[in-house]
């Protein structure tokens, strides 16, 4: 399968059906066109809202945006964002009377609009995009039915987010693939059975494993409705689950329906351009908590086809090291082989009154568990984990009573006064866990690492192949929103000789085939017909593993460089009251001063 062209227009939308007016407006067959939602200011995080989204359209190479249905400050904070560096025209599109007057592209195209209901608005898109057409929306039911593929690819979306349906429709065009929507699986359900997935080897379950490998199966079978694959074909789901599990005669990858759906497309489409490097400068991790022969066959792989390869071994692989090369080393590909799993941890009450006057109790489960050393020997640097159980009694994993809750400023000034100091608030009521649900600790050289990064690689999009026990679940979510463009990851517990043919032959047998048909291709080599298969991929379809030769120690230098005056000129902007961020920011300088002195001093 081709990787498609990417357009130099980029769609900003908090109104779906909006955006796939434009989207009939705008793309092209072959191109894919990029939308994504808008930033979501009234998280803490804003400002890495904007730079996300400024981020995937410079990847894009966006000279155009068009920002449908949002609010004056998104549209105000993107238009910002976007013109720093060169003039990028930004239009507002606030209803479908905007749309007349849209230039459109040079094909010819049906007069007639097809006529949708509200519901299954990517069905109806991607119709419309097949036949050249508008699409209007007005009150009558849409029809139940899937667009057939026409390439062999067939996308799968989850029907809950009306946008995801909107950017998997624009992905299928893109690709020639079809489209079927499954119904939502509601998050309960969802969290069940990737529990189910997690505790396989509880002897508590009461069957084995293999019986709960075909339970887990027959299950994902009925939420997806037993969908109609193209013989010798290819899927992408997009929602929450792993469901290519339930399908391991096709090749498949997965995308999460939310958040940043649109982004993570537009990384892994961007890194398959012409011109682009790949996968050449390669990192390996392995702190020796469990044998590890794919690490040695990665390195005797990978160097023939001239990769620059890093290697963390042993007591070098440790939470600091570690921590500041996944968040700041510009690697392509980093392979992981250790342990992992959730920790224990505390559960902490605190009571506090909201920016609005409102009496609040916040319960959280806290996994302090990341320990890393730092260049003063008195102090330890500390990651928690923050899992929210309920807020003002009521269960913060129920959707439908979490809707009901008046959230306000409650979750801002919670975040608030929890990074202003233990000093600031405390907690009423103490108690200890033994599982911290959702905290997938990997265990280091010196003590467990939580794996919580805002972005990856130098702010890069690389390729995570964690080869891990249930490296799955949190952290396929985590990387993916830190912008890796693609990871794999377990589901269940793995042995050292399994997790090592599996990379192996990804690296060897498969090498360069379609990232999904490699991992597919390279478990039943290992497994047989056994019903075992632990790996899933996410990510885009048509991406690959492959070396581009080139200088790669010159490269690394120069975006090394690049950072570092970047954070330089960050931290002259500070003000001297900002003693935290001064701190921060110092710390990674020193992170890329060190690192580019290495790679200076060994070109002398």
């Amino acid at each position: 399968m081709k990787c498609p062209s990417i357009s130099k227009i980029f769609i900003f939308a908090d109104d779906a059906k909006l955006a796939a007016q434009l989207s009939c407006a705008l793309a092209r067959p072959g191109v894919y066109l990029p939308v994504c939602d808008g930033p979501r200011l009234q998280r803490p995080d804003r400002d890495a809202e904007i730079i996300r989204r400024h981020n995937a359209a410079a990847r894009a190479r966006t000279n155009t945006a068009y920002m449908a249905g949002v609010s004056d400050e998104s549209f105000e904070a993107m238009r910002e964002s976007l013109n720093q560096h060169r003039p990028v025209p930004c239009h507002r599109i606030s209803s479908s009377s905007d749309l007349p007057a849209l230039p459109r592209p040079t094909r010819k195209r049906d007069p007639e609009p097809l006529q949708w209901g509200p519901e299954r608005i990517g069905i109806g898109l991607l119709k419309a995009l097949r036949a050249s057409q508008d699409i209007i929306f007005d009150a009558q039911s849409s029809p139940n039915e899937s667009v057939p593929s026409k390439g062999g690819h067939l996308v799968v979306c989850e029907e809950g987010e009306e946008l995801a349906q909107v950017i998997a429709a624009n992905y299928a065009f893109a690709l020639d693939a079809g489209l079927t929507l499954i119904p939502e699986v509601n998050k309960e359900a969802a969290d069940a059975l990737l529990e189910f997935f997690y505790m396989m080897y509880d002897p508590g379950s009461g069957l084995s494993p293999r019986q709960a490998q075909e339970y887990l199966r027959q299950e994902l079978l009925k939420l997806s409705g037993g969908i109609s694959v193209p013989a010798g074909g290819s899927i992408t789901f997009v929602g929450q689950l792993p469901f290519g599990f339930a399908y391991p005669e096709h090749p498949s990858t997965h995308l999460f329906d939310y958040p940043d759906l649109g982004i993570c497309i537009v990384n892994g489409f961007a890194a398959e351009q012409p011109n682009e490097p790949g996968t050449g400068v390669v990192v390996l991790v392995d702190p020796g908590t469990t044998p590890a022969p794919e690490i040695q066959a990665a390195i005797d792989l990978l160097r023939p086809r001239r990769a620059f390869i890093r290697t963390y071994q042993d007591r070098a692989a440790n939470v600091r090291h570690v921590s500041e090369m996944i968040d700041h080393f510009p690697y392509d590909l980093l392979i992981i082989a250790t342990h992992c799993g959730d920790s224990s941890g505390y559960r902490w009450t605190y009571e506090f009154e909201d920016s609005e006057g409102r009496d609040r109790t916040f319960v959280v489960d806290i996994a302090a568990v990341g320990f890393a050393h730092t260049d003063d020997p008195e102090v330890l640097s500390v990651t928690q984990f923050m899992r929210y159980i309920s807020v003002d009694g009521v269960d913060w994993n129920d959707p439908q009573e979490k809707a009901k809750l008046h959230v306000g400023t409650a979750m801002w000034d919670f975040m608030n006064l929890i990074r202003s100091g233990p000093n600031e608030l405390k907690p009423v009521k103490r108690e200890t866990v033994p599982r911290v649900v959702g905290s997938s600790a990997m265990m280091m050289a010196d003590g467990n690492y939580i794996v919580m990064p805002r972005s990856l690689a130098d702010e890069g999009t690389p390729i995570i192949i964690n080869n891990a026990c249930l490296s799955w679940h949190r952290l396929a979510g985590a990387f993916m929103f830190a912008n890796a463009r693609a990871y794999i990851g377990t589901l269940f517990p793995i042995t050292p000789s399994e997790a090592a043919a599996v990379v192996v032959r990804m690296l060897d047998k498969h090498w360069q085939k379609p990232l999904a048909a490699a991992l597919w291709a390279a478990q039943p080599d290992v497994y047989g017909t056994n019903i075992r298969r632990p790996y899933v991929v996410t990510g885009v379809y048509p991406q690959r593993l492959r070396v581009k030769v080139m200088d790669y120690p010159a490269r690394i230098k120069r975006q090394l460089a690049r950072s570092l005056a970047n954070w330089k000129r960050r931290r002259a902007s500070l003000k001297p009251d900002d003693g935290k961020q001064i701190a921060m920011t110092e710390e990674i300088i020193e992170v890329y001063t060190r690192e580019l002195t290495h790679f200076l001093d060994k070109s002398r």
